[in-house]
């Protein structure tokens, strides 16, 4: 293991991999949200005349650019570290953000079940939700945890949930 000290040269190809990411994922987040906010405004979503896929729509854009947003971080930060493991650990925070993004993006439009449905069937889509967030995004922390203990890392992003 390399000592914390040493700083070397940036990567230059890391470094314009991530600022490229970065600046798109910037761009899809606040794209993602003004299309959802769009529809939002045009329609009354509690009595359920709104088209929610179009909201899924514009929220998945946005996950997708904070997926892309936090995947161009770790690009950036991996610029000036060097090693096998550290590279193995990126390429696998990498799978791992992908991961979560598929995650998202399919419980989100499966979440549109929920008003588009009677109540049975709306209870069957949270369900479906629920398992479509799980299966890709348990998988997704597991090989997010590996990478980032081969790459040294923190995670970036987070999120807390704080009641009452």
């Amino acid at each position: 293991m390399e000592q914390q000290g040493v700083r070397h040269r940036p990567n230059i190809a890391f470094n314009l991999a991530g600022l490229v990411l970065i600046v798109a994922g910037i761009g899809l987040t606040i794209y993602g949200l003004v299309a959802a906010v769009g529809v939002v405004q045009s329609f009354d979503a509690f009595r359920g005349d709104g088209p929610p896929v179009h909201v899924a729509d514009g929220m998945a854009t946005a996950f997708w650019g904070i997926v892309v947003f936090t995947i161009g971080r770790y690009l950036w930060r991996g610029a000036r570290t060097r090693g096998a493991a550290d590279r193995f650990g990126r390429l696998l925070l990498v799978i791992a953000y992908v991961m979560l993004g598929i995650g998202l993006d399919g419980g989100v439009h499966a979440a549109t079940g929920i008003w588009t449905q009677s109540s049975d069937s709306a209870e069957e889509a949270m369900i479906r939700t629920l398992v479509t967030v799980a299966v890709w995004g348990l998988p997704a922390s597991l090989i997010g945890w590996f990478g980032t203990k081969l790459a040294n890392e923190k995670i970036l992003a987070t999120a807390e949930v704080k009641v009452g």
